[in-house]
């Protein structure tokens, strides 16, 4: 971001522009489809596959509209999914690219969001070509991209009624889009129908793991863990070889309090490195970044502590950061892993970290253990070589040991030979036998989580000795985010948030504002769900009411400064926020929520200041046209 005039066609530039291409991939035929402009007069149309050769000219009209139907999939699909939080291609990397909200053209969007449906079903088959999220080995039919995108699209959009028809016509070919029929359901709170689904496809096949691990996570969210614990089980006998499976399994032996099985299940995770096979990146390095590369602050949205933000600011920051904080290696697990630490960490804040180790000591086999146990292996070999000449033994024996450094099996034993062995240790020997081999992966997780803690143990203590001298404690944002980042890694959302807001009193952060927005959503959810509670005392309905209406209004706020965030990078589609701001509506209503907005981010307001409040009302009417035009919840009152 930069406060030099921002000019690019004016009096001090003269630039020509003979043609604009449009080039987008189609990654079902993984081609690339380009339309160019020649100014003025024609444009043309081409197709070039992964060699770089034109080959439209090869193609039937059929053929060339079969692409383009692909490529127009893909375009949504792909807008739907790319990541929104992702932070790493601001400031200095990939930003010239533009998000538009293809379903708010009024009556056209209507049409695109039929054409998409149809889309899908057309292309429903070849759903797997599009590849799947990194946790899964590989992609099928109901686990894909495609599927990802058709069903989050089908959420923000409500569609539900349009997409429910195709799906019961796929379901007749392909009896396991009944998973995804339940899903449509329960997002529709329809939950008896959704039920009877999924018992009606159960008893076709129980086998059918994405079925029953939908199961298993609808009675986890109704807090029946000990009926969720058998589907997850059986989950796992289905496809042992799926990550999401043993997530789950673990995740109920903890609500369980299961810990030792937890722990086990976990060392079982099938682990994997995979990593993303569509990126978003600029492959052509740019020679003058000023000349070609011209990113203006837009100026028809504007908020003062959002749309003001420096990068030198940042940049300095990050200079000085304290080398405690910024080489955490939690920060940077991917994949599985970081499911897996996720796992772990939900262990721990039930445990605590002393009962975690002994639980791991009784489960897994310490180093001190097993060397103690080679050496007695060793010493008993030798003795009975010296009787008897065996020489295979050794190549046995070093087998085992470089076989079981990474296997999940329990340990074997030698058998030996003692004469007048006593009971006491035949019964340590048993137990020894019934641990396992904690596996290089986990055992560096206990690590990285030993780390986190230290850190966060150190803050605490230095946040109480400095307010007990009365003294303040000073952190730069950058430093106050990293805090917030260890303590929610390690649940502790509430302390987790004080760091974010000590963060944003700073200078605004998107990262830290995310998190703000997150931890208000779980402090709504979690007040509400203890309300619903039969046994809950009524006598403080006045003050749940005051809650959750300040948390929405939180809420709100957080919304409303990411947006504005996304703006200044070109981004006007959110689904994630959307679907926030949708959610709002179906609470409060339209009119609240719209007199909230204008209440206090009218342009009438502190106009003394500039453009502090400057086109956020008009923004925010973009969202209330879109929800009105798919009649979401709440916005008919």
């Amino acid at each position: 971001m930069s406060s030099k005039a921002q000019y690019w066609f004016g009096e001090k530039k003269h630039f020509k522009v003979p043609e604009l291409t449009y080039c987008t991939y189609n990654a079902f035929s993984r081609v690339d489809m380009r339309v160019t402009v020649h100014i003025p007069g024609k444009f043309q149309s081409s197709v070039v596959n992964h060699e770089g050769k034109l080959i439209h000219e090869n193609l039937s009209e059929e053929a060339l509209d079969r692409l383009w139907l692909e490529t127009f999939v893909c375009s949504i699909v792909r807008c739907m999914l790319d990541s929104e939080e992702d932070d790493t291609n601001k400031f200095g990397s990939l930003v010239e690219i533009r998000r538009e909200n293809p379903f708010d053209l009024g009556v056209v969007s209507q049409e695109l969001l039929a054409n998409f449906v149809a889309g899908f079903e057309k292309l429903f088959w070849e759903g797997p070509k599009l590849g799947c999220c990194v946790d899964l080995p590989s992609p099928t039919l109901i686990s894909n991209y495609l599927v990802d995108g058709f069903l989050k699209c089908i959420e923000l959009t409500q569609s539900f009624d349009m997409a429910l028809d195709v799906l019961k016509r796929l379901e007749e070919k392909e009896p396991s889009v009944a998973t995804l029929i339940a899903k449509l359901l329960l997002l529709k709170d329809e939950e008896v129908k959704a039920i009877q689904i999924m018992n009606d496809a159960i008893q076709r096949d129980e086998r059918d793991s994405e079925l029953l691990l939908l199961q298993a996570q609808f009675l986890m969210d109704k807090r029946r863990y000990d009926l969720a614990l058998h589907l997850a089980r059986q989950a796992v006998k289905s496809s042992p070889s799926d990550f999401k499976t043993w997530a789950l399994l673990v995740k109920v032996y903890t609500k369980l309090n299961d810990f030792e099985n937890a722990l086990l299940t976990l060392n079982s995770c099938p682990m994997n490195s995979h990593k993303d096979v569509f990126t978003l990146k600029r492959i052509v390095a740019l020679k003058g970044a000023g000349e070609e590369l011209h990113l203006p602050l837009p100026v028809d949205v504007f908020l003062d502590e959002v749309s003001n933000l420096q990068s030198t600011s940042v940049a300095a920051e990050q200079r000085n950061l304290d080398s405690l904080l910024a080489h955490l290696p939690a920060a940077n697990l991917k994949s599985t892993f970081a499911k897996a630490y996720d796992l772990l960490t939900e262990i721990v804040i039930k445990t605590g970290w002393e009962a975690l180790l002994k639980h791991r000591a009784k489960v897994f086999v310490m180093e001190e253990e097993y060397r103690k146990d080679r050496s007695s292996n060793s010493a008993a070999h030798t003795r009975t070589t010296s009787q008897v000449n065996v020489p295979e033994q050794d190549d046995e024996n070093a087998s085992t040991e470089e076989n079981d450094g990474s296997s999940t099996m329990a340990v074997k034993l030698p058998k030996k030979e003692i004469n007048g062995s006593t009971d006491n240790d035949s019964v340590l020997e048993n137990e020894f036998r019934k641990k396992r081999l904690c596996e290089r992966w986990l055992d560096n997780l206990f690590m990285l989580l030993y780390e986190d803690l230290r850190v966060y143990t150190m803050w605490q203590a230095e946040y109480v000795h400095f307010q007990a001298q009365q003294m303040e404690y000073k952190k730069t944002t950058l430093e106050w985010e990293i805090l917030g980042l260890i303590a929610f890694r390690l649940k502790h959302y509430k302390e987790g948030s004080i760091a974010f807001s000590n963060a944003l009193s700073g200078r605004f952060s998107s990262k830290a504002q995310r998190q703000m927005l997150k931890y208000y959503e779980m402090e709504r959810s979690k007040i509400i769900s203890k309300n619903s509670n039969p046994e809950a005392p009524s006598s403080g309905a006045h003050n749940y009411a005051k809650t959750i209406n300040q948390l929405n209004e939180k809420i709100l706020e957080c919304c409303i400064k990411l947006l504005v965030w996304n703006h200044r990078w070109y981004n006007d589609f959110s689904p994630d926020l959307i679907s926030t701001i949708c959610d709002l509506i179906a609470k409060e209503g339209l009119i609240k929520i719209q007199s909230l907005v204008q209440a206090v981010y009218s342009n009438n307001i502190n106009h003394s200041e500039g453009l502090a409040n400057h086109g956020i009302t008009d923004m925010m009417d973009d969202i209330f046209k879109f929800c009105k035009e798919y009649n979401v919840s709440g916005a008919d009152n």
